[in-house]
Protein backbone atom coordinates (compact mmCIF):
# COMPACT_ATOMS: atom_id res chain seq x y z
CA UNK A 1 0.00 0.00 0.00
CA UNK A 2 1.89 2.98 -1.09
CA UNK A 3 0.89 6.52 -0.60
CA UNK A 4 3.23 7.71 -3.38
CA UNK A 5 0.93 8.88 -5.93
CA UNK A 6 -2.51 9.51 -3.64
CA UNK A 7 -4.22 12.43 -5.15
CA UNK A 8 -5.19 14.91 -2.32
CA UNK A 9 -9.09 14.77 -2.13
CA UNK A 10 -10.97 18.36 -1.60
CA UNK A 11 -14.27 18.66 -0.94
CA UNK A 12 -16.03 21.44 -2.03
CA UNK A 13 -19.48 22.20 0.14
CA UNK A 14 -21.26 25.11 -2.49
CA UNK A 15 -24.59 24.98 -3.57
CA UNK A 16 -24.06 27.86 -6.29
CA UNK A 17 -23.73 25.34 -9.38
CA UNK A 18 -21.44 28.00 -11.70
CA UNK A 19 -19.31 28.16 -8.63
CA UNK A 20 -19.07 24.61 -7.18
CA UNK A 21 -18.12 23.38 -11.28
CA UNK A 22 -15.28 25.98 -11.71
CA UNK A 23 -14.15 25.37 -8.20
CA UNK A 24 -14.32 21.59 -9.12
CA UNK A 25 -12.76 21.86 -12.93
CA UNK A 26 -9.74 23.81 -11.25
CA UNK A 27 -8.68 22.19 -8.83
CA UNK A 28 -8.93 18.08 -10.89
CA UNK A 29 -6.81 20.46 -13.80
CA UNK A 30 -4.17 20.98 -10.83
CA UNK A 31 -1.75 17.93 -10.39
CA UNK A 32 -2.35 15.78 -7.55
CA UNK A 33 -5.57 17.07 -6.66
CA UNK A 34 -9.42 15.69 -7.20
CA UNK A 35 -12.48 17.50 -5.91
CA UNK A 36 -15.92 16.35 -4.65
CA UNK A 37 -18.87 18.99 -5.11
CA UNK A 38 -21.53 18.78 -2.25
CA UNK A 39 -24.42 21.14 -2.73
CA UNK A 40 -25.70 19.92 0.65
CA UNK A 41 -24.72 21.27 4.19
CA UNK A 42 -26.21 18.06 5.80
CA UNK A 43 -24.26 15.69 3.38
CA UNK A 44 -20.73 17.31 3.67
CA UNK A 45 -19.45 15.31 6.58
CA UNK A 46 -20.48 12.16 5.44
CA UNK A 47 -18.79 12.47 2.00
CA UNK A 48 -15.88 14.19 3.81
CA UNK A 49 -15.84 10.49 5.67
CA UNK A 50 -16.62 8.30 2.54
CA UNK A 51 -14.02 10.15 0.42
CA UNK A 52 -11.37 10.40 3.12
CA UNK A 53 -10.87 14.25 2.39
CA UNK A 54 -7.51 16.16 2.63
CA UNK A 55 -9.37 19.85 2.73
CA UNK A 56 -12.87 21.19 2.96
CA UNK A 57 -13.89 24.30 0.80
CA UNK A 58 -17.20 26.01 1.98
CA UNK A 59 -19.34 28.45 1.41
CA UNK A 60 -21.40 29.85 4.13
CA UNK A 61 -24.80 29.57 2.67
CA UNK A 62 -25.53 26.47 2.32
CA UNK A 63 -29.46 24.37 2.31
CA UNK A 64 -29.27 21.64 4.95
CA UNK A 65 -26.68 23.12 7.01
CA UNK A 66 -24.67 26.44 6.85
CA UNK A 67 -20.55 26.95 6.83
CA UNK A 68 -20.54 27.46 10.36
CA UNK A 69 -22.77 23.97 11.50
CA UNK A 70 -20.77 22.32 8.72
CA UNK A 71 -17.25 23.48 10.53
CA UNK A 72 -18.43 23.05 14.26
CA UNK A 73 -18.94 19.34 13.81
CA UNK A 74 -15.52 18.92 11.81
CA UNK A 75 -14.38 20.58 14.96
CA UNK A 76 -15.91 18.50 16.99
CA UNK A 77 -15.00 15.03 15.38
CA UNK A 78 -12.05 13.32 16.53
CA UNK A 79 -11.65 11.80 13.26
CA UNK A 80 -11.47 14.33 10.84
CA UNK A 81 -10.98 18.13 13.37
CA UNK A 82 -7.32 18.55 12.42
CA UNK A 83 -8.74 18.99 8.26
CA UNK A 84 -7.68 22.18 6.90
CA UNK A 85 -10.54 24.11 6.03
CA UNK A 86 -10.99 27.18 3.44
CA UNK A 87 -14.06 29.15 3.83
CA UNK A 88 -15.55 30.92 0.20
CA UNK A 89 -18.17 33.47 0.70
CA UNK A 90 -19.58 36.20 -0.69
CA UNK A 91 -20.72 37.27 2.50
CA UNK A 92 -17.50 37.39 4.90
CA UNK A 93 -17.68 40.99 5.97
CA UNK A 94 -21.13 40.49 7.63
CA UNK A 95 -19.37 37.24 9.41
CA UNK A 96 -16.08 38.75 10.59
CA UNK A 97 -17.49 37.90 14.18
CA UNK A 98 -18.38 34.31 13.46
CA UNK A 99 -14.53 33.86 12.03
CA UNK A 100 -13.12 35.07 14.70
CA UNK A 101 -14.75 33.67 17.28
CA UNK A 102 -14.08 30.29 15.80
CA UNK A 103 -10.13 31.19 15.14
CA UNK A 104 -11.16 30.77 11.21
CA UNK A 105 -8.37 32.52 9.37
CA UNK A 106 -8.36 31.08 5.94
CA UNK A 107 -11.11 33.14 4.03
CA UNK A 108 -11.38 33.77 0.44
CA UNK A 109 -14.02 36.46 -0.21
CA UNK A 110 -16.55 36.13 -3.59
CA UNK A 111 -15.93 37.47 -6.33
CA UNK A 112 -12.56 35.45 -5.99
CA UNK A 113 -9.71 35.15 -7.87
CA UNK A 114 -9.31 31.63 -9.52
CA UNK A 115 -5.50 31.62 -9.16
CA UNK A 116 -5.24 33.38 -5.34
CA UNK A 117 -7.79 30.29 -4.56
CA UNK A 118 -5.60 27.52 -6.19
CA UNK A 119 -2.56 28.68 -4.15
CA UNK A 120 -4.30 28.40 -1.13
CA UNK A 121 -5.13 25.28 -2.02
CA UNK A 122 -1.69 23.98 -2.38
CA UNK A 123 -0.66 26.06 1.10
CA UNK A 124 -3.52 23.90 3.24
CA UNK A 125 -2.65 21.17 1.51
CA UNK A 126 0.64 20.31 -0.08
CA UNK A 127 0.24 17.49 -2.93
CA UNK A 128 2.98 15.46 -3.03
CA UNK A 129 5.40 17.20 -5.12
CA UNK A 130 7.97 13.75 -5.60
CA UNK A 131 9.69 14.52 -2.28
CA UNK A 132 9.83 18.43 -2.35
CA UNK A 133 9.40 19.55 0.96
Amino acid sequence: MTEDRKKKVVVIGEDDEPIASLLRDSINDEDGYQSVVVSDGALVIEVVRQVHADLLILDIMMPGLDGFEVFDRVRADNDIRDMPVLFVSAATNQYDSDFAQRGIKDVISKPFDLNDLLEQVRVLCPADAGGQN
